[in-house]
């Protein structure tokens, strides 16, 4: 270990509280939005724990006993909690930013108070610092993308969920109103969906309500096929509403057979079939 290295290494432990305050007033004066996103507890709690397990993981880097697994394990953590914190990506890089800065900050005031500590030396330890912030920020940006895709897929579940309600009106009879466009995506996820809630409600018969289906061509029939076919294998009567002049047009091209099932011309018109009536 260089003689520059070790005497930065037990300067920075000397000022560890000052360095850490100096870095989150840094993030707070330079992203004051991203401080905005969270209560001044978490900043404390959170930012400052964040911070100091970084500046501990740089310490050990200088004498070289770096932790790849560590520094992968800190960078996992802090990705998950910016994440939860609804922290963009370059919000999140940023702080890195107000890290370095700090830390050249350092070295520039051990070089002002020790002697004979060359301009070479100061240079040298800034790039081995850039070099562990450099890698730092890799190995978060890679945990974040993959905790901030995974969050996503979450929300895109919940609302294909909440798309495709399967609503019971009485006994074994339920609707499920389409509404939006349909595409392959969606409909495996209605597929699958609906095929799983009628089982789960018992539901024997369903009417799917097509109104809300503005967008229409032949793969939407194609589509809208395969989960009618679906429904009666597992024993659901399928019954038809609001179907469109254009999607009929294309069933009718697809030479799509649709004669085992039910049309009628809106919802209140099936429901009344069913004995349903609004008193």
């Amino acid at each position: 270990m260089s003689r520059a290295i070790h005497l930065f290494k037990d300067f920075l432990i000397s000022r560890e509280e000052k360095v850490i305050t100096n870095i989150l007033n840094s993030i707070d004066e330079n992203q004051p939005e991203a401080f905005s996103k969270v209560t001044n507890q978490t900043k404390f709690n959170l930012y400052k724990e964040q911070i100091t397990e970084l500046i501990h993981l740089l310490e050990r880097f200088l004498i070289g006993e770096s932790d790849d697994e560590k520094i992968n394990d800190w960078g996992k953590r802090v990705s998950e909690d910016n994440v939860r914190l609804g922290l963009s990506l370059s919000q999140s890089v940023h702080h890195f930013n107000s890290v370095r800065g700090a830390l050249w900050e350092e070295i520039s005031a051990m070089a002002e108070r020790t002697n004979n500590f060359s301009a070479g030396e100061s240079l040298r330890l800034g790039k081995l610092i850039n070099d562990f912030i450099d890698d730092l920020i890799l190995t978060f940006t890679y945990s974040f993308t993959g905790q901030a895709t995974k969050r996503l897929r979450a929300q895109q579940e919940v609302i294909d969920e909440l798309s495709t309600p399967v609503i019971s009106i009485v006994d074994e009879v339920a609707v499920l109103p389409i509404i939006g466009d349909i595409d392959t995506h969606r409909a495996r996820i209605l597929m699958e969906h609906t095929l799983r809630e009628t089982k789960n409600k018992e539901v024997d018969c369903l009417i799917i309500d097509l109104s809300g289906v503005f967008i229409v061509d032949t793969m939407v029939a194609q589509e809208l096929f395969k989960i009618i076919d679906s429904l009666k294998l597992t024993g659901v009567d399928v019954n038809l509403t609001g179907m469109r002049p254009e999607l009929a047009q294309s069933v009718v091209t697809l030479g799509i057979n649709f004669d085992n099932v039910k049309m009628y011309s809106n919802l209140g018109q099936a429901l009344k079939a069913f004995g349903i009536v609004r008193k």
